[in-house]
């Protein structure tokens, strides 16, 4: 919850699921509860791609949602889901009732440094983060952040 309240007053927060969307909504209508919402948009299972090559594989086109993509982030727990944008996508590990888990807190950071340093294209940002972070974990330092550019 801290994560949408904190992240939604710098960006346009599209919850953008695979789900169904009766599950989907009573699980966001249980997070988004304030008399202002944090949630500004829904997508559902409708919304997606289903490219089955070797199985179901779902993909959430952000081409969909009419943002420029130059500005658009998703985060998701499955990278196959943002294939078609690889590099507007955050990947993070699946999330099972892990009390201890800080994921979405620890990236808060990070997503308001890029709307405080106003970057042209987060993509370009977001490679080169991970760039940097995979070099620093190839060289011991994996728990140093680097700069946002």
């Amino acid at each position: 919850m801290d994560f949408l309240k904190e992240l939604s007053q710098y960006y346009e927060i599209v919850i953008f699921t695979a789900g169904m969307e009766e599950y989907a909504d009573w699980v966001l209508n249980q997070l988004d509860t304030g008399d202002v919402k944090l949630i500004q948009h829904r997508l559902y299972r409708q919304h997606t791609i289903n490219q089955a090559k070797e199985g179901p594989i779902i993909v959430k086109d952000l081409s969909k949602l009419g943002r420029p993509l130059d500005k658009m982030i998703i985060v998701d727990n499955l990278a196959e889901n943002f294939i078609l944008q690889k590099d507007n996508g955050i990947f993070i590990e699946t999330w099972l009732e892990d009390t201890s888990d800080t994921q979405l807190r620890d990236m808060i950071p990070l997503l308001k440094q890029l709307v405080v340093n106003n970057v042209k294209d987060v993509r370009v940002s977001l490679r080169s983060f991970r760039d940097q972070m995979a070099r620093l974990i190839s060289t011991g330092n994996g728990n140093a952040l680097p700069p946002i550019e």
